[in-house]
């Protein structure tokens, strides 16, 4: 997937969420993944090509709250390994930096950074394709929150992806731009309406995607294990290629999570978002997703987790320029998750997914099922 360009409320947090934990930590990992179709081809075309990767890693952050202000720094180097088909093997690189500083003592202003690089996997293309992406993003948003009242928020967000050679056409730069008014009050919680414009330009194409939307977002934790996160908006989406039809409609984001069963975390979630995929097609697509996950701490050591998703997209494309025989498809992946924390400082993780797609036109669908086992020690 080329972009995600989220238009949702920005900055979500979960709620209960741990604040992180302080000053500078180092955790090396290694995992091994199993993975039945690592190119995800149609088992009835082709033999799926089943590998194993192996990715060893180290990991260092540092979070520093000084009063109102913080700091939050993170840096990633790995390799993807894999063993048999060594040709896809690639490096992987991740740096994020945030920050939360306060101007005339009232106002919030966050900025953000961040930086990955990692081999691409495409289930939409569906053959051995090489492809080493970059990603990057620069951004910052302010608002003047107020334990109770109107205060004004603002937001600008830049992500830019860069392809390796071959797939340059799909190289995008996106900027997202928001203003807003929000509103709080302790037995309400907040509630945010804003506007909000993302335009995503493909320079090698000559496309440029917009997004117009006005929404209205509400955050409020129900009761101390209740919270409900929701964000509606009304979206209008063009493109300036004259083939890529419009999209008029609604947009959600919608998170309900609970702890009414002891030691048992039960998240539903819905959304309606645009995704501009330059690899799909030249327009957008138009994504619509709902997802169930339940989490069951069986001791303060173990935990273990399952989930399913059901995801849809419908694309707006022009079939001249990448011509495809479907025009929406449809991805369901179940799995379970386990975590057992061996001492304070070494921890294992196990997970199993499903993961099956399916076009309305009955090619590009593909079957694969992954298995992970990692190991991560902290310093």
């Amino acid at each position: 997937m080329i972009g995600i360009l989220p238009v949702g409320a920005a900055h979500a947090q979960e709620k209960g969420a741990k604040p992180p934990e302080q000053g500078l930590r180092i955790e090396p990992s290694i995992v091994a993944v199993y993975d039945s179709n690592v190119y995800r081809v149609d088992s009835d075309v082709a033999d799926p090509v089943a590998d194993v990767i192996v990715t060893p890693a180290v990991e260092v952050r540092f979070d520093r709250d000084i009063g109102v202000r913080a700091i939050s720094l993170r840096a990633l180097a790995g390799y993807d390994r894999f063993v048999s088909e060594t040709g896809r093997s690639k490096p992987r690189f991740e740096l994020e930096g945030s920050g939360k500083f306060l101007i005339a003592g009232q106002c919030a202003v966050r900025p953000l950074a961040s930086y990955r690089q990692q081999r691409a996997d495409y289930g939409d293309i569906n053959s051995a394709s090489e492809n080493l992406q970059k990603f990057s993003t620069l951004g910052v948003s302010a608002d003047c929150e107020r334990p109770a009242g109107l205060y004004p928020v603002a937001s600008w967000r830049r992500d830019t992806t860069r392809n390796g050679d071959g797939f340059e056409y799909a190289d995008q730069t996106s900027n997202l731009y928001r203003a807003g008014i929000g509103y709080a009050r302790p037995s309400l919680g907040k509630l945010t309406a804003y506007y909000e414009r993302v335009t995503s330009d493909r320079p090698e194409l000559g496309v440029e995607n917009r997004s117009d939307a006005y929404g209205l977002s509400f955050a409020r934790s129900v009761s101390p294990i209740t919270s409900i996160d929701a964000d509606f908006r009304w979206m209008h989406v063009t493109s300036t290629a004259p083939a890529v039809s419009d999209y008029d409609g609604p947009g959600w984001t919608v998170r309900l999570s609970t702890m009414a069963i002891p030691r048992v975390k039960l998240t539903a979630a819905t959304e309606r978002s645009i995704v501009n995929d330059s690899l799909i097609a030249t327009g957008f697509a138009i994504r619509t997703a709902h997802r169930l996950s339940a989490e069951v701490a069986l001791s303060e050591l173990t935990t273990i987790g399952v989930f399913g998703e059901l995801v849809r997209r419908d694309f707006r494309q022009d079939a001249s320029i990448r011509p495809f025989a479907y025009t929406h498809d449809r991805t369901n992946q179940f799995g379970l998750t386990a975590s057992r924390k061996i001492t304070e400082r070494f921890a294992l993780d196990f997970s199993l997914s499903r993961l099956d797609r399916a076009t309305n036109s009955d090619v590009s669908n593909f079957r694969a099922t992954r298995v992970a086992l990692g190991a991560t020690m902290r310093f």
